[in-house]
């Protein structure tokens, strides 16, 4: 039961960690693929055509099920991939209290794919729980850092704790960060395509849905203005959680002393 779970958790890892980021970039490339409308085959040379609902309709009706699958399996591997890049690229952003607490700042530098984040991996008044915590994990007396620390910790909870809290935090931040760079890689595509659409419709009336190309920009800087804090704030839960939780494990009152 106990190796059921371990796999159950690092399998929810990597679908919220990789494969639905990877699942979200995936969509917001095709609906800035549908905003960019007579622009899509001009700018990629009519590899991508045109995609209207009627169109659209006649593609999807034309799918077998061995064309279908033809499909599936790329856009699997691609999702895939989209979803590791995700993941490498958001972790560059730096810690840094003051960008946090200006929502301002920590937008501008998430659109630039520096999401910042909390300088300490816990809340402060809960330092003396983690070196209470740490003695009982170090040798010889020697203080634990926290990279040293919290993989050790998760360990021992997910030996002796099956309720932790720590996994969902883990898979909810990382989902949230990559879904930050996500947002911010769809805002400069969206800018992009009106920048190119008021080029192409002054030369050779070329035009994008505007509307569509207006609303993603605008979504698009709302979801990481609200992506970037929700991200900053589980991983702050994250560390609350390891520390917390292996305190209350190691120091916490067992079953027996219960009235």
């Amino acid at each position: 039961m106990e190796q059921l779970l371990a796999k159950l958790t690092n399998l929810g890892y990597e679908f919220f960690g990789i494969i639905l980021p990877g699942i979200v970039a995936f969509v917001f490339l095709v609906m800035w693929w549908v905003a960019l409308g007579q622009l899509a085959p001009y700018l990629s040379s009519n590899f991508f055509p045109h995609l209207t609902s009627n169109n659209a309709s006649l593609i999807i009706e034309s799918i077998s099920v061995r064309t279908g699958i033809g499909i599936a399996l790329p856009t699997l591997i691609i999702t895939y991939f989209l979803g590791h890049i995700l993941q490498w690229t958001a972790r560059s952003g730096k810690a840094s209290e003051k960008n946090l607490k200006d929502a301002f700042q920590r937008t501008i530098r998430s659109l630039f794919f520096k999401i910042p984040k909390h300088e300490d991996s816990f809340e402060p008044s809960l330092k003396p729980f983690f070196e209470a915590v740490q003695g009982k994990f170090s040798q010889n007396g020697t203080p634990l850092t926290w990279v040293q620390f919290y993989p050790i910790a998760k360990c021992y909870l997910a030996r002796n704790f099956n309720q932790s809290l720590v996994s969902n935090y883990q898979n909810k931040y990382t989902l949230h960060r990559s879904i930050t760079l996500a947002s911010a890689c769809l805002f400069w595509l969206s800018l992009f395509g009106i920048m190119a659409g008021a080029v192409t419709i002054h030369y050779i009336q070329i035009q994008p849905r505007w509307w569509l190309l207006s609303f993603l920009a605008g979504f698009s800087l709302v979801s990481v203005w609200g992506f970037s804090d929700s991200y900053a704030y589980n991983w702050r839960l994250f560390g609350n959680s390891i520390v917390t939780e292996t305190y209350s494990l190691i120091f916490g009152p067992n079953d027996q002393s219960k009235p």
